[in-house]
C-alpha cells in the first residue's frame, strides 16, 4: 500500500459555520468500488451529516476538534471571535496607498484604495489570518490582499507572509483584486463532498494530492462548488467522509464508497480497523491537503509549510503515519500553544513522534543505547533534531521537515544539514571530520572555509538565508551573527525582510518597526 502511496503523492499538481446546502439523504447509483459489495455512498452531498450530528456519539472527539485549528481554517466572518485582525479604524500605508480596515455594526470591511470589500470569511487564525469579502456592488467572493500576521503585531499585504507571490506590486494593483476564493482556497480549508474532490482530479490538470487520484468521474472546473460544503473549516466528515451511514448503524470509512476506480487502481481495505492500520490509507487522507508546491532542496525536501505529506512519502519511513505523531482532532506542536497554556500537548507531540521513531529502531528505545547513538556532547538531542530538523517555513515560526532523512545527505549536506544547524560556527570540513570519527560516515562536502552560518546566510537562494537567520535564533550564537543577519532587512524581496525582522526580534529580544515599506 506504501508503495502506491509514494507514487500517487510524488506526482501530484498541487493548487493550492457550518453552511447546510442540503440536507437531502438521496444516494447515489453510481458503481460501488472495490471496498464495499454494497451499492451504498459516503461521497455524494446527502450522505453528509455535519459534525454536531458526529458529535452526538464522540463527544470526546468533537470536543477536541471544537477548539482545534481545523476547525477554524475557514469561518464565516460573521460567527463569534472569528475575526481576529484590527477592524477598529485600523490603516496601513504602503507603496503609495491607503488600505483602512474598519467595522460597522456586525460587518467588518477592508477598504484598499477605491475598492471597499465586505468582509464575508476568514482563512486561518493563529498563526496568520487572511480574509475573503466582497465589492460593493459584486457578488463574487475574493481573497483580500492584506492579512493580519499576530507575530509580527499588524497587517501585511501578502508578499510579506505569502513567499509565493514574490515581488511586490505597486498599490494600485492590491487596490482591486480578482481571485476567486473558491478556486483555490476552499479545496484544503473547508468540508465539501468527496464526490467534488474526485471530479477535480478527473478534470485537465489532474489536481489531487490523496485517496481521490483512485477514482474518476465526469471533470469538474476548478472552483469548489461553494454551496455544496458541508462546513466552512475542516470537520469530521472531511477526513471520515460522508456519516449518514455510519450514523444508522453501519460502517464508517477512509475509502470512497460510490465513485468509479481508475483503471488498474489498487484496492483498499475493507474494514476501518485495517483502514487504520496502514499508512497508505491514512497519509492519503492527510495528502488531501498537506501536499502543497514548496522550493525544495536537491533531495526534494521541502522548506514552506504544507508540503509535509509529500516529504513523508519520500522518506524511507515508509510504515509510519501521520496519526502515529499527530492527533488531528487536536491542537498542534506550534511554539504558540506554549504561550496558549497548552504546554502539555506540545510535550505529548514530542513524546508521540519519539515513540513512533522507537516502534521501529527498538533498539534506540533504551536510554544508554540513545545516548551512544547519539554521540558525545548531544544530551538533550533528540531523533527529531538530526533527522527532522527546523528548516521549514511555517506560518510565522520555523518548523520540522517531515522528510525523515540522514544528516549525512550528501545531496543536501552542503546547502542545509542537522549537524550545522547547530553548529553554524563550524566549517563543513569539520561536520565531514565528526562524522567521519563519531560515526564512520564518510561525506564529500564542497570545499569553503567559511562556517555553514556564514555560507549560508549569503547563499543565492532566499530559503537557505531564512533557514540560517532562524537557527541563528535559537542558537546561542545569534547576538555575534546579528549584524551578518541584518543584511536581510533590506533584502528585495519582501517576504525576506518579513522573516528577518522575526529573527532579529528573537535574537535582540526586542521589537523593530514592522511597518511594510517596497524596497
Amino acid at each position: 500500500m506504501v508503495r502506491w502511496l509514494v507514487l500517487l503523492v510524488g506526482v501530484v499538481v498541487a493548487a493550492c459555520t457550518r453552511d447546510p446546502a442540503s440536507t437531502s439523504t438521496a444516494t447515489s447509483t453510481s458503481t460501488a468500488t472495490s471496498t464495499a459489495t454494497s451499492t451504498s455512498t459516503n461521497i455524494e452531498r446527502g450522505d453528509y451529516i455535519g459534525p454536531d450530528a458526529c458529535g452526538n456519539c464522540h463527544p470526546d472527539q468533537y470536543d477536541a476538534w471544537s477548539h482545534s485549528l481545523h476547525r477554524v481554517m475557514n469561518a464565516r466572518a460573521s460567527d463569534p471571535g472569528a475575526v481576529i485582525g484590527d477592524f477598529a479604524n485600523a490603516s496601513l500605508r504602503y507603496a503609495g496607498g491607503e488600505a483602512k480596515f474598519t467595522r460597522e455594526g456586525g460587518a467588518y470591511y477592508m477598504t484598499t484604495g477605491r475598492v471597499r470589500y465586505r468582509v464575508t470569511r476568514t482563512i486561518g487564525r493563529r498563526g496568520l489570518q487572511e480574509y475573503v469579502g466582497v465589492a460593493e456592488g459584486r457578488s463574487e467572493e475574493v481573497r483580500l490582499p492584506f492579512g493580519w500576521w499576530p507575530r509580527a503585531g499588524g497587517w501585511f499585504p501578502q508578499p510579506y507572509f505569502d513567499p509565493w507571490l514574490g515581488d511586490e506590486r505597486s498599490f494600485d494593483a492590491y487596490a482591486e483584486v480578482t481571485e476567486p476564493w473558491a478556486e483555490r482556497c476552499p479545496w484544503c480549508h473547508s468540508t465539501y463532498p468527496f464526490a467534488e474532490r474526485i471530479a477535480r482530479a478527473s478534470g485537465p490538470r489532474g489536481v489531487g494530492h490523496g485517496l481521490e487520484q483512485l477514482f474518476e468521474s465526469a471533470p469538474a472546473g476548478p472552483r469548489l462548488a461553494v454551496d455544496e460544503q458541508v462546513t466552512v473549516g475542516i470537520s469530521c466528515e472531511s477526513c471520515h467522509l460522508g456519516g449518514r451511514e455510519h450514523a444508522a448503524g453501519g460502517a464508517i470509512a477512509f475509502a470512497p464508497r460510490g465513485a468509479e476506480p481508475r483503471p488498474g487502481a489498487p484496492s483498499l481495505p475493507a474494514e476501518f480497523a485495517a483502514e487504520r492500520r496502514d499508512a497508505g490509507v491514512v497519509n492519503a487522507v492527510c495528502a488531501q491537503c498537506h501536499s502543497g508546491p514548496s522550493p525544495r532542496l536537491a533531495d526534494g525536501t521541502a522548506l514552506r509549510n504544507s508540503s509535509e505529506a509529500i516529504d513523508l512519502a519520500a522518506s524511507p519511513c515508509h510504515g509510519i503515519k501521520c496519526t502515529d505523531c499527530h492527533d488531528p482532532h487536536r491542537a498542534d506542536a506550534h511554539p504558540e500553544v506554549e504561550r496558549e497554556g497548552l504546554r502539555s500537548v506540545r510535550g505529548e507531540a514530542e513524546a508521540r513522534a519519539l515513540a513512533a521513531c522507537t516502534g521501529c529502531h527498538t533498539a534506540l528505545a533504551d536510554a544508554a543505547a540513545a545516548r551512544s547513538h547519539a554521540g558525545t556532547g548531544h544530551a538533550g538531542v533528540t531523533c527529531l533534531d538530526c533527522h527532522m530538523p527546523r528548516i521549514v517555513m511555517g506560518l510565522d515560526h520555523y518548523v520540522r521537515t517531515h522528510r525523515i532523512s540522514s544528516p549525512t545527505d550528501s545531496r543536501v549536506i552542503g546547502d542545509v544539514n542537522a549537524c550545522n544547524l547547530c553548529h553554524l560556527d563550524r566549517t563543513l570540513a569539520w561536520t565531514r571530520g565528526a562524522l567521519r570519527d563519531g560515526w564512520d560516515v564518510h561525506v564529500a562536502v564542497p570545499d569553503d572555509d567559511r562556517t555553514a552560518g556564514e555560507r549560508w546566510l549569503a547563499s543565492e537562494t532566499p530559503a537557505l538565508r531564512l533557514v540560517a537567520a532562524h537557527a541563528y535564533a535559537r542558537s546561542p550564537l545569534g547576538p555575534r551573527a546579528l549584524p551578518a543577519i541584518e543584511r536581510g532587512l533590506a533584502d528585495p524581496l519582501a517576504y525576506v525582510r518579513a522573516w528577518t525582522k522575526l529573527a532579529v526580534h528573537d535574537i535582540a529580544g526586542h521589537r523593530i518597526s514592522f511597518d511594510p515599506i517596497t524596497r
